[in-house]
């Protein structure tokens, strides 16, 4: 049989020149793919303007005309615009090319029912982090897509952070792990931050406390190589301030309070892909 993945020379059109969509655009250009095999398409020609003068790459405000010369389609459009963005473009999609789609709540079996039969589909779900590099991304294979479709988007993704590859039934546990974690990451940064005014400290000293100290503990979970229950037995000492406050939290309800919150994003993920598209 006839392997027709695309290869790394491949060209690429990414549909919607968005937050996400420019921060691919960006990752795809960083990570070696040359300017004329990256087209970006987007209603808006400011935005096409934006991205052409910051990473030289070709861009058209006609989807079909992206998707036809592509390869690889990154389909970076808002779920609620997907079904009409999909028709538009979907007839034009040649035999060979895999959709990678960022959208979020439609699954692999709703671009599959809207594009030519045996079109292989990837779905993402990234997170804001991936903005500068740093971002956590799940990818899932739709029911034509292969190990080696996988390979082709972790390609395209690796510019933009950490890309790992799970079942698309777990997508929505993704999504409220690390698609939703970067809220719940400035939440407690904010309420840090209002704790230490509370205790005496300005505004802008506690912010950057707050900020520093959680930025730099992500670093060194990152780099260290211990579990985060390691690095916090670490810092908690018998009879010290870090088991206080660990101790006080736990009482308050810290665990119950993050897994309620992760039950209450991921019923809604299931409640979106009803309203979005039926499933």
């Amino acid at each position: 049989m006839t392997d027709t993945t695309p290869a790394p020379s491949s060209t690429i059109a990414i549909i919607g020149g968005g937050v996400m969509g420019g921060a691919i655009a960006a990752g795809v250009r960083n990570g070696g793919w040359p300017a004329e095999a990256v087209t970006v398409a987007d209603r808006h020609s400011e935005t096409l303007a934006d991205l052409a003068g910051a990473h030289g790459l070709l861009t058209t405000t006609s989807v079909a005309e992206a998707a036809a010369g592509a390869d690889v389609i990154v389909f970076a459009v808002k779920p609620q615009n997907a079904a009409e963005v999909l028709a538009e473009f979907g007839p034009h999609v040649k035999p060979g090319s895999m959709v990678l789609t960022i959208a979020a709540g439609l699954s692999a079996s709703f671009y599959e029912a809207r594009l030519p039969h045996g079109t292989p589909v990837v779905r993402a779900m990234p997170n804001t982090p991936a903005l500068v590099g740093f971002g956590a991304t799940a990818i899932a294979a739709g029911a034509s897509a292969t190990d080696a479709h996988l390979t082709v988007a972790s390609r395209v993704l690796a510019a933009t952070g950490l890309v790992v590859t799970v079942d698309e039934g777990q997508i929505n546990a993704v999504s409220t792990v690390s698609g939703s974690g970067p809220a719940y990451f400035y939440a407690f940064v904010e309420a840090m931050v209002e704790a230490g005014i509370t205790q005496g400290l300005d505004r802008d000293v506690a912010s950057a406390l707050a900020r520093q100290t959680l930025i730099g503990a992500g670093r060194l979970l990152e780099s260290s190589g211990a579990t985060p229950a390691e690095l916090r037995a670490r810092v908690s000492s018998k009879g010290g301030t870090t088991l206080a406050a660990l101790e006080a939290m736990g009482h308050a309800g810290l665990q119950t309070v993050v897994a309620v919150g992760l039950s209450a994003a991921d019923r809604r993920a299931r409640e979106l892909a009803v309203e979005l598209a039926g499933e």
